[in-house]
């Protein structure tokens, strides 16, 4: 074999060796969670609400980018709209249709030994309608809480970070013409702080 081939395979064989080593790298936790910001992972949990669950939907996601090695990353989370069925005082058990929405940032640390948290800004409670005694009520487009600030810590693995808190600050609407006049009826069973939150972010 002439010297140019023997170095091109050797060069070659280098090449592909270091090829190789390269996914076993990329797949190291927690480095390849929301990588490049095209990596949306589904999240479940609930948040609840003076006592109240309202169960994540189907369709709620974490998309975010890394922001430092190892394991902080910064992004936002995805919340569908979804339903909570509540005992609002005056009005009886309300079911009510309602969006948490993330507009702030996210910040989410996962360190070793398996310490994993996420604090989400600007987090905003919108209600949309109510079902009360069988009949359905707009709740307008001003019916909002917020701003949140949610903080959650537990544990992370191969497979998810899995992370609950509570004392959750739910501001009251302070315009009580809001909320298709319902503000201060629905402010004495959203707003306080009787509230905590569990999410699961799958890898």
């Amino acid at each position: 074999m002439s010297t140019h081939y023997r170095f091109r395979a050797q060069s070659t064989l280098a090449a592909f060796m270091l090829f190789a080593a390269l996914p076993l790298q990329a797949q190291t936790l927690p480095d390849r969670i929301f990588r490049h910001r095209m990596e949306p992972r589904p999240v479940s949990g609930q948040l609840v609400v003076n006592g109240f669950p309202m169960p994540f939907p189907s369709g709620s996601i974490a998309n975010g980018a890394q922001q430092a090695s190892p394991g902080v990353y910064s992004g936002v989370l995805y919340f569908p709209p979804s339903s909570l069925q509540s005992n609002v005082n005056g009005l009886g058990m309300v079911t009510l249709t309602l969006q948490l929405i993330h507009l702030g940032s996210t910040y989410n640390p996962m360190t070793a030994p398996n310490v994993a948290g996420i604090q989400m800004d600007n987090v905003y409670l919108q209600l949309q309608s109510a079902i009360v005694s069988g009949v359905p009520v707009a709740l307008g487009s001003d019916c909002i809480y917020g701003p949140m600030v949610i903080g959650v810590t537990g544990t992370w693995n191969a497979s998810a970070e899995t992370m609950s808190g509570g004392g959750i600050t739910i501001p009251p609407i302070a315009n009580s013409a809001a909320c298709a006049g319902f503000a201060n009826t629905l402010n004495n069973s959203i707003a306080g702080t009787n509230n905590s939150v569990t999410i699961t972010i799958a890898f």
